[in-house]
């Protein structure tokens, strides 16, 4: 049997039901903003204290001014250009943009537009906005500390990987021992050694062991420099830098054969190598006792000059 329902019950539900949805609006930590569709104007109905507290601007202001006020002179900014488009659709949208408070402090608002209907026609702009500026400075904060521990690892005097010294730190040292050898008229050397055939070697066993190759090359490298001067270092990637001073070319040179020799001595397998069944490096070794018109730059880019060199037969060897 139907049960009949007053009027007057109706009206009271009614009222009910929208002062309940005013007390969840007025109190939600959300700025919700309320707009009419029917204009081009899109006039400001209603804001609620979340939004006022987050722009500064009362709901008079608002709707005097339009919401348009809030992005000052950034209205041609990505996210506005979006909303607008979205508007001209009919559709909602959700952006992150770059507002401005009554008192001129920039904020980022991440704002919901939502379209509400009323009889089959675009009645209302329902706007969910939130202060998103802690959450982007918490963000900012943790990559400037990415990036202050990305600094703090590139100037730290070891390399993570080998265990040998580091290119930053390397390249400090080298400079200084350049500038005593030229003050004291005594030579220097410098040796750059260089994986051979390393990428295949990558592709073959993979990342992991191929930085196991590394490390054990590394230290059979540095194992051969056992004067407190001798400085190797992970130079780049694949390569290993080291420097001396006091020696001449020929026993430099010879020097270095002998550890192309000790590291194809490990009998690391590398099956798909041109120049063997092992691992070998290849070695470019300059000494010059520094003059006037010498340049450390000079003795760097000889000493990539003779690697390539001894890179261009195969490696596995030493040239000048």
């Amino acid at each position: 049997m139907a049960v009949e329902i007053d009027s007057e019950e109706i009206l009271l539900a009614r009222r009910l039901k929208n002062s309940l949805l005013e007390a969840i609006v007025r109190s939600t930590r959300d700025g919700i903003v309320v707009v009419d569709a029917s204009g081009d104007d899109l006039r400001v109905l209603f804001v609620n204290s979340a939004f006022e507290a987050m722009t500064g601007y009362s709901t008079e202001e608002l709707q005097e001014h339009g919401l348009g006020t809030l992005q000052g002179d950034g209205r041609d900014q990505g996210p506005v250009k979006e909303m607008a488009e979205s508007i001209r659709r009919g559709e909602s949208c959700e952006v992150l943009v770059q507002n401005y408070r009554k008192d001129g402090t920039k904020f980022w608002n991440q704002l919901r537009l939502v379209p509400v209907e009323e009889k089959g026609q675009l009645a209302w702009w329902i706007g969910i906005a939130r202060d998103v500026g802690e959450i982007r400075k918490l963000e900012d904060r943790l990559k400037s500390r990415r990036e202050q521990l990305k600094e703090a690892r590139s100037l730290a005097p070891d390399d993570r990987l080998t265990g040998l010294r580091s290119r930053i730190f390397f390249d400090e040292l080298l400079k200084r021992e350049w500038s005593v050898c030229k003050r004291e008229e005594r030579s220097i050397t410098l040796f750059l050694f260089d994986m051979d055939f390393f990428a295949s070697y990558n592709e073959t066993f993979g990342r992991k062991a191929g930085d196991s190759c590394l490390r054990l090359a590394g230290q059979a490298v540095r194992a051969a420099f056992r004067r407190g001067s001798d400085v190797v270092a992970r130079y780049e990637g694949q390569r290993f830098a080291c420097m001396g001073s006091g020696m001449e070319q020929g026993p430099a040179l010879e020097f270095a054969e002998r550890i192309c020799a000790r590291v194809r001595e490990l009998s690391l397998p590398h099956p798909h190598s041109p120049g063997g069944r092992f691992v070998t490096v290849g070695c470019g070794v300059v000494t010059r006792v520094p003059g006037g018109g010498d340049t450390l730059e000079g003795l760097i880019e000889d000493c990539v000059a003779a690697l390539a060199r001894a890179k261009m037969v195969g490696g596995n060897q030493a040239s000048e």
